[in-house]
Formats: C-alpha cells, sequence, structure tokens
C-alpha cells in the first residue's frame, strides 16, 4: 500500500499505486485482477520452532490487514475497474494454506481466522478462491503439503512447488468459470 518493498529499486511506486494506473492505462480491457495478498502480514506472528503464536500481534496484523484490505485495496482496485458506472472486470482473491500444518496443528486455528477474514473482507469487492481446500483443508497429517510446497524438502521453503501453484492455478480457474 505505501511502497518501500525492500526488494524492489530504490523509487519504485508502491504496488498498489502502480496497479491503479495500469489499470487506468488500459481501463475496461482487464480481467481478471487476481491478488495473493496478506499472508507475510500475519505469517511471522507464528514461530514453527516452537509452534506458538504471538497473539497481541496476530490480532494487531489481523486488523491492520483488515484495515487496508478492506478499507483501501479492495475498494480502490473495484473503483479502478468501474468503466462507465459499470464494472468492467473481475477481482479475485485467494485465501492461504498453513505450511506448518502438520508441524504445528495446534496453529491451524490461526490461518483458519485469517481465511476468514479474507472472505469476509472481500464480500462485495471480489470473488473467493479456497486454496485452503484445494490444498487438503484442515486434515492433519495433510499430505499434500510436501508435494504442494517445499516445507518437506531440505529448504524448508513455505512456497508453492510447481505442482502446488498448478493447483492453486486450477482452484483460480474453478472459481472463476
Amino acid at each position: 500500500v505505501k511502497g518501500g518493498c525492500p526488494a524492489a529499486p530504490q523509487g519504485t511506486p508502491a504496488q498498489l499505486l502502480a496497479a491503479l494506473a495500469f489499470l487506468q492505462q488500459h481501463a475496461g480491457t482487464v480481467s481478471p485482477v487476481t491478488l495473493d495478498i496478506g499472508a507475510n502480514d500475519v505469517l511471522p506472528d507464528s514461530n514453527p520452532a516452537t509452534c506458538t503464536i504471538d497473539k497481541t500481534k496476530f490480532e494487531s496484523d489481523l486488523a491492520t490487514f483488515d484495515a487496508n484490505f478492506k478499507g483501501v485495496i479492495l475498494p480502490q482496485l473495484h473503483d479502478a475497474l468501474m468503466v462507465h458506472d459499470r464494472l468492467s472486470g473481475d477481482l479475485v482473491v485467494m485465501n492461504y494454506y498453513f505450511p506448518y500444518q502438520n508441524i504445528c496443528p495446534n496453529l491451524l486455528p490461526y490461518n483458519q481466522i485469517f481465511n476468514q477474514h479474507i472472505a469476509d473482507d472481500a464480500k462485495g469487492f471480489a470473488t473467493l478462491v479456497n486454496v485452503f481446500r484445494a490444498f487438503g483443508s484442515s486434515k492433519v497429517p495433510n499430505p499434500n503439503l510436501c508435494t504442494y510446497t517445499w516445507i518437506c524438502s531440505e529448504y524448508h521453503d513455505i512456497h508453492a512447488t510447481v505442482k502446488g501453484y498448478s493447483v492453486i492455478a486450477d482452484a483460480f480457474e474453478d472459481a472463476t468459470y
């Protein structure tokens, strides 16, 4: 929202500003607009080494996420998709699998709380893609996590593998067609 991405070159505009400018320059020709947003806001509140969560920080980060997502991001993107008082494209937002589900099943409810906030915030603005369900929902152990993410590899990376991204893409397709 405010910019300052540590990986972006100095002077790079905020992602939201760049997206809004692009939508304005290409009014009526962009659809869908997909959002994969928020995980970095709350995931650091969990400690997979101890299977604990900083509840106060989680609640604060969740409130900040809601304010930014529902109060700023979604309305501005929605407005940017309006052409001649008609919505010219679709907003589509995903919820999240929980990469530490097998390691720390006691923290799974916090992922579900976060996903509920995404769903509630998206109402009236965006179509929700249920990536959590596509990755196996709340089953513990979740046999898909080692195949769909790098969490079981030597890297212990939470990000999706090629197979996982394919599952995410299929979930987007299922939700929008």
